[in-house]
């Protein structure tokens, strides 16, 4: 069965990151401005704002734009990076994922043997970040052992890209499974009772 994804039913994926980029951008700005010894007045001083407005982007009510976000990283002496969503398509933006995975998901990273790795709280999967690692895991080992058994190069690479498609359309690909489950489950129910019924009428 597919894992539950933190997104209301009928919003995609992009809309909800969008509608709700304001808010975290916001608990970004109050939180290190508390923890710098900030009041919203003083930090609203340092970036030409009244207390009010400051408060409305702190509480989401209004997203800063770029310029404004720079004033605020500025006033605040922080990157800009600390105060926006993650964008892992470089090192220092996948670090910043990784510093906000450490503050929401309880990641950590383990030193064993000269190698570094990186674990969610205690690494079982009933903790929610590794359920959603686990789908993965499976998934990913599913194709691996299906390109082992594959006759061809080209059967090879169709694997490869139902694997590419199963990523690019997460996290819909889970609601699907768990519908093709649920219709499996359902179907193979009603074999059983067919099974049942065939087997009573060749008893009399």
């Amino acid at each position: 069965m597919g894992i539950w994804v933190n997104v209301p039913n009928g919003t995609d994926p992009m809309d909800f990151n969008e509608e709700t980029s304001a808010d975290r951008i916001g608990r970004r700005i109050k939180d290190i401005r508390i923890a710098r010894g900030l009041s919203q007045q003083e930090l609203g001083a340092l970036v030409g704002l009244n207390a009010n407005r400051v408060q409305q982007y702190e509480n989401g009510a209004r997203k800063p734009k770029s310029d404004l976000l720079k004033k605020f990283a500025d006033a605040l002496g922080v990157s800009t990076l600390a105060l926006t969503d993650p964008v892992v398509s470089n090192y220092i933006g996948a670090m910043y994922a990784f510093f906000e995975m450490e503050e929401n998901y309880d990641l950590h990273i383990i030193q064993e043997d000269g190698r570094l790795m990186l674990m969610f709280g205690d690494g079982r999967i009933h903790n929610s970040m590794n359920g959603y690692l686990n789908e993965w895991a499976e998934e990913r080992s599913l194709v691996n052992k299906e390109i082992e058994l594959a006759a061809s190069d080209s059967e090879k690479q169709l694997l490869e890209a139902d694997y590419r498609f199963w990523k690019w359309s997460y996290p819909k690909c889970l609601a699907d499974q768990t519908t093709k489950d649920i219709k499996k489950a359902q179907i193979q129910e009603k074999i059983e009772q067919l099974q049942q019924v065939l087997s009573e009428l060749e008893d009399k």
